[in-house]
């Protein structure tokens, strides 16, 4: 039954015993007043709610006859199957990676277990799952993460990486560590529209290396390109370049 009908049948009640030239006037405008009528010409908007990634995405609708607890509980299930969705569309485009070793759903977030053998690997997962430097949690062997991606959290294990890390450190010429990714200032760097970036020795005042493309005197900081024209890559004598 109709959780409103006692409302609606006491409202009318109530206007026909106030009698009156046309009580069934009154009655239909006191149900309209209350709310018990609905306005087929009114527009209603789509409601929008805040996701944790900072978008928006539209908000469940609300059964009036469903109870605070029962809402929560549409509202839990419907996140659950968004999360499978995009669980099912990461595994479509990266489950053939060798670096990809398992995923899992649980609840309203994904969890994706990688290997990684190289910082290279890392800094395209960071990008791809928006996983940022300050949320990562370095364990002895693995490295966690928090992102998003499609608006679902994703909770990333990065194996291996701390090893990762310490060796690129060994075997740089030049050594630097930025948002833990080590760059090997001894070796030119080519950002992503191809151009190469060559260190000079000259450090900012906060101690940031400052780069120059060969020949312009102008200069940048390994912040400032990895943030404008990154990701970053070393290039070898071997694969063309030259070193600094």
């Amino acid at each position: 039954m109709n959780k409103n009908l006692p409302h609606a049948i006491a409202i009318i009640r109530e206007a026909m015993a106030a009698g009156g030239s046309a009580p069934e006037i009154a009655a239909a405008h006191a149900l309209n007043k209350v709310g018990l009528l609905v306005d087929t010409e009114r527009t209603r908007g789509l409601i929008l709610r805040r996701t944790p990634a900072g978008g928006w995405m539209p908000r469940p609708p609300v059964d009036p006859e469903l109870t605070d607890l029962e809402q929560q509980a549409v509202a839990w299930d419907q996140a659950c199957e968004r999360a499978r969705q995009v669980a099912a569309g990461i595994q479509e485009q990266i489950g053939d990676r060798v670096e990809f070793q398992s995923m899992q759903v649980e609840g309203d977030r994904v969890l994706v277990s990688l290997h990684i053998t190289d910082l290279s690997q890392w800094a395209g997962w960071r990008r791809y799952f928006g996983v940022t430097h300050d949320g990562e949690q370095p364990l002895p062997y693995v490295v966690g993460g928090e992102g998003y991606r499609d608006g679902v959290r994703v909770s990333v294990l990065a194996y291996d990486l701390p090893e990762v890390r310490t060796r690129a450190v060994r075997s740089a010429g030049r050594p630097f560590e930025f948002e833990g990714l080590v760059y090997d200032l001894a070796l030119p760097q080519r950002d992503a529209v191809g151009e190469f970036w060559y260190f000079q020795g000259e450090l900012a005042e906060d101690g940031m290396p400052l780069l120059s493309q060969d020949g312009r005197p102008e200069r940048c900081t390994l912040a400032s390109l990895v943030a404008q024209a990154g990701p970053l890559t070393a290039i070898t004598a071997t694969e063309g370049g030259e070193t600094a």
